[in-house]
C-alpha cells in the first residue's frame, strides 16, 4: 500500500467557524480524500496553519496536520501569500525519509513549496501544477522592482526543478512543452488536472431548475448562460475575457432578443455596476455550493478567456461538464487531443481580437440555436467528462505514477 503526504503551501480562511478542510475544501485535502477513499492509499493532508501555532487533527479519517506559519510583510508583494513555514519542509522531510511517504505538492511555483523540494531533491516526488506560469521576460522589464524580484526569485526556482525526480501533473501542454523542451528536466511530465465528484455534482431534476428560475424572476424559456470570470484577490480581471462579455451580450440579445439570460460571477466594483446596467446578471465571489446552484440549473457554460489564461480547461469547465452542460470554451486547447471530451465541448480560439470573439460567439450560437439537443445528450456529456476529469480517472493516474517512482 502507498503512504501519501499531500502538500498545499498556503492557509486556508475557516469557513463558518470550520477548518476549511472540515467544509471539504483545499486541493490538498481533497485528492488525499480520493486517494484513501478509491485507491486504498495511506494518506496525509498537510499545509500552514496561518497562525503561529500548529494543529493536528483528523478530518474524515484523514490525518491533517497544519504547521506554524510566519508572516513576513510586505513579502506579499514578491509572492502570492504572505506566510512561510520552515516548520513545514521539515515535517514533510521527516515523514518522507523517516516513514516512506511520497510527497504530493501542490503548485511548485510558490515559497513554501521550494523550501520542501530543497529538502527533497534525493527522493522521487509528485509535483501538481495548477496554473502558475513560467518567468516572463516582459515582467522582468517591468519598472517596479517588486515584480523584478518576483521574477529573479522565480528564475531561481525554476532552475531547482531541474533536479526533480519523479513526476510532473501539469493542466495544461503549454506548461508540458516548457518543462521537457525549454526546461529540460529530467522527470515525467504528465498531463493531470485536479478532478471533481460526479457523485455529488448530478444534474438536477427539472422541479428544482423551475423553482431556482421562479425565485430569481428568471423565465422558464430562458435559455441560462453562466460564466466565472474571476481571479482571486482582483475586483475584476480581463484574463478570463469579462472585456468582452458586452459584445457578447449585445450579439445574443440581437439575435434572441429576452430569450437570452447571462449570469456572471466573480465581478465586483465599476465592472459589475456596467454589466448589471445591461441588463447581466452579475454577482461577485459567490460561496462555492451556490455558484453550482447557478451551475446546475443552467443550460450552457461559456468561458472567452484568452491566451494569457494558463490554467488548463478550469474547475469551473470540469464542473459544468460533471453537470451535463455543454461547454463553450478555448481552454480545451490546453488538453492533449485524445483527452478533450468527445461531447459538450464545443472548442474555440483563445480570444484575442475580433476574429477570435466572432468565432467564440458563432459556436456559442451555435450551441444555443441546439440547447434541447445539448439537453438530451446530458448523460453522454457527463460520461465523456468523467473518463477526464472525475477523481476515479485522477487515482488511476496519480496510481500508475506512484508505481513508476
Amino acid at each position: 500500500m502507498y503512504k501519501v503526504i499531500s502538500i498545499l503551501h498556503h492557509s486556508l480562511p475557516m469557513i463558518d467557524g470550520k477548518l476549511a478542510e472540515e467544509d471539504g475544501q483545499g486541493w490538498h485535502f481533497r485528492s488525499a480524500l480520493a486517494l484513501r477513499r478509491l485507491g486504498g492509499f495511506a494518506v496525509e493532508a498537510v499545509r500552514p496553519s496561518g497562525e503561529s501555532q500548529g494543529l493536528v487533527k483528523v478530518v474524515d479519517e484523514i490525518p491533517l496536520v497544519l504547521t506554524p506559519t510566519l508572516r513576513l510583510s510586505p513579502s506579499h508583494m514578491l509572492w502570492k501569500w504572505d506566510e512561510v513555514s520552515p516548520e513545514l519542509a521539515r515535517y514533510v522531510e521527516h515523514r518522507v525519509s523517516r516513514d516512506g511517504y511520497i510527497p504530493y505538492i501542490h503548485e511548485y511555483r510558490a515559497l513554501n513549496s521550494e523550501l520542501v523540494v530543497r529538502r527533497l531533491t534525493d527522493h522521487p516526488v509528485i509535483l501538481q501544477h495548477h496554473g502558475s506560469s513560467p518567468p516572463s521576460l516582459s515582467r522582468l522589464m517591468n519598472p517596479s522592482p517588486f515584480s523584478v524580484a518576483k521574477e529573479l526569485s522565480k528564475i531561481k526556482r525554476e532552475g531547482l526543478l531541474r533536479k526533480i525526480h519523479g513526476v510532473f501533473f501539469v493542466v495544461n501542454i503549454r506548461e508540458k512543452k516548457y518543462l521537457e523542451e525549454v526546461l529540460g528536466v529530467e522527470a515525467r511530465v504528465l498531463f493531470r488536472t485536479m478532478a471533481v465528484d460526479f457523485e455529488k455534482l448530478r444534474p438536477p431534476a427539472w422541479e428544482e431548475v423551475q423553482r431556482f428560475r421562479e425565485a430569481l424572476g428568471i423565465p422558464l424559456d430562458a435559455v441560462v448562460l453562466v460564466s466565472y470570470v474571476g481571479i482571486f484577490r482582483e475586483e475584476a480581471s480581463f484574463l478570463k475575457g469579462l472585456h468582452y462579455i458586452p459584445v457578447i451580450w449585445k450579439m445574443l440579445r440581437k439575435e434572441y432578443g429576452g430569450r437570452i439570460v447571462i449570469v456572471l460571477t466573480g465581478v465586483s466594483g465599476r465592472w459589475r455596476d456596467m454589466l448589471r446596467e445591461m441588463g447581466i446578471r452579475v454577482y461577485g465571489f459567490l460561496p462555492h455550493q451556490e455558484f453550482l446552484r447557478f451551475l446546475s440549473t443552467s443550460d450552457i457554460y461559456f468561458f472567452p478567456a484568452t491566451g494569457g489564461y494558463y490554467g488548463g480547461p478550469g474547475v469551473a469547465v470540469m464542473e459544468a461538464m460533471a453537470l451535463g452542460k455543454p461547454v463553450v470554451s478555448p481552454t480545451f486547447l490546453e488538453m492533449p487531443r485524445e483527452a478533450i471530451p468527445r461531447t459538450g465541448a464545443v472548442v474555440t480560439p483563445f480570444v484575442g481580437n475580433a476574429k477570435d470573439l466572432n468565432v467564440f460567439i458563432k459556436r456559442l450560437k451555435y450551441v444555443v440555436d441546439n440547447v434541447e439537443v445539448f439537453r438530451a445528450r446530458t448523460s453522454m456529456i457527463r460520461e465523456e467528462a468523467h473518463r477526464v476529469f472525475s477523481w476515479e480517472s485522477f487515482v488511476r493516474d496519480f496510481t500508475d505514477a506512484a508505481r513508476g517512482l
